[in-house]
C-alpha cells in the first residue's frame, strides 16, 4: 500500500492541523516531495511540530523518511500524444482519479452482498441530503422501473418517522460520502432498532455510519482530488451505485421489467404526439 493510501485511510483521525497537511500530501504528491518541513508547514499554515507528528502517525521515522516512501509511490500519468492541459483534459483527469481510487476500494463480494440485500428485500428505503438526496433519487427510479419496491427519503423529518416505522426485511441505502451527516446517522440508528438492514456507501469505513450500518461499499472521497473549479462529490458514488445497478440487471426478472417498463414510458410518449 503507497503512502498517499495511508494517508487517505488515516485522515478521519488525524486533528484538524493534521488534515491540513495530509490534504496537501494527498492533492500533491510530488510538490511536497520538493519541499522541506518548513516550506511545507507555511503552505499549509501550520508548525513544523504538526508536520512531524503527522509523519510519525504514518509509520515514518522523519519527515525526509517520509518524502522518500512519496517519492517510492509516486506513478508517472500517461499523457496521450497531442493532448494539451485544457479544462476537459483537467476534468477527465479528475474523473479518471475518482474512478480508478474508487475502483481499487470496491470489494466484489460487498458488492454481491449489497445486490442480495437489495434482491431480497421487502422494501428499499435510500436515504440521502443534499447532492446524495439527488443521488437517492436518481437510483430510487432504477429500482422502481425493475419492478423493487424503493422509495427515497430526502427530507430529514421523513427519513426520521420512516426510521421509527421499519420492519424486519426491510433495507436502507445510506448515502453520505463524509459518512457524518447527523440527519442521516440518527435515522439509519432508528432504524437499526427496528431490525432493518442497512447498506452504506461512503468514503470513511470508520465514519459513524459505517458503524451502524451492516454493509459498507467504500468510494473514494472527492475532497482528496485537487480540483477547486470542478467537484462533483456524487461521482464515485455515483459509480458504485451503477455498478450495483448493473449487477440487479443480471437477473432475468429484474431486465424483463425494467424493458417493459421502458416500453410503457416509451408508449405513452409516442401516444401524446
Amino acid at each position: 500500500m503507497s503512502i498517499v493510501t495511508t494517508v487517505e485511510e488515516s485522515y478521519p483521525t488525524l486533528s484538524r492541523q493534521e488534515r491540513k497537511v495530509a490534504l496537501k500530501v494527498i492533492q500533491e504528491p510530488k510538490e511536497v516531495q520538493k519541499m522541506t518541513i518548513s516550506s511545507l508547514a507555511k503552505n499549509v499554515h501550520v508548525s513544523n511540530a504538526t508536520i512531524t507528528r503527522f509523519v510519525k502517525k504514518m509509520g515514518c521515522a522523519n519527515f525526509y523518511a517520509f518524502k522518500l516512501q512519496l517519492a517510492e509511490g509516486a506513478v508517472t500519468p500517461v499523457t496521450p500524444a497531442g493532448k494539451k492541459d485544457t479544462v476537459a483534459d483537467q476534468v477527465y483527469s479528475y474523473y479518471k482519479k475518482i474512478l480508478s481510487g474508487t475502483w481499487e476500494r470496491l470489494s466484489p463480494d460487498d458488492l454481491h452482498a449489497a445486490v442480495s440485500l437489495i434482491s431480497n428485500a421487502r422494501r428499499v428505503y435510500l436515504y440521502g441530503l443534499g447532492s446524495s438526496g439527488y443521488t437517492a433519487q436518481e437510483m430510487t427510479q432504477r429500482l422502481i422501473r425493475m419492478g423493487i419496491a424503493g422509495f427515497s427519503m430526502t427530507d430529514t423529518h421523513i427519513m426520521y418517522i420512516s426510521g421509527g416505522i421499519m420492519q424486519p426485511g426491510d433495507v436502507i441505502l445510506a448515502i453520505s460520502l463524509t459518512g457524518a451527516t447527523a440527519e442521516v446517522n440518527d435515522s439509519v440508528a432508528l432504524a437499526k432498532k427496528k431490525d432493518a438492514k442497512v447498506i452504506a456507501i461512503t468514503s470513511d469505513e470508520r465514519s459513524r455510519l459505517a458503524e451502524l450500518s451492516d454493509l459498507t461499499i467504500l468510494v473514494k472521497n472527492s475532497k482528496f482530488v485537487n480540483n477547486s473549479r470542478f467537484v462533483n462529490s456524487q461521482f464515485a458514488i455515483t459509480y458504485a451505485l451503477d455498478i450495483i445497478a448493473a449487477m440487479l440487471l443480471e437477473n432475468a426478472k429484474y431486465r424483463d421489467r425494467m424493458n417493459h417498463t421502458i416500453d410503457l414510458i416509451t408508449d405513452n410518449k409516442l401516444g401524446k404526439r
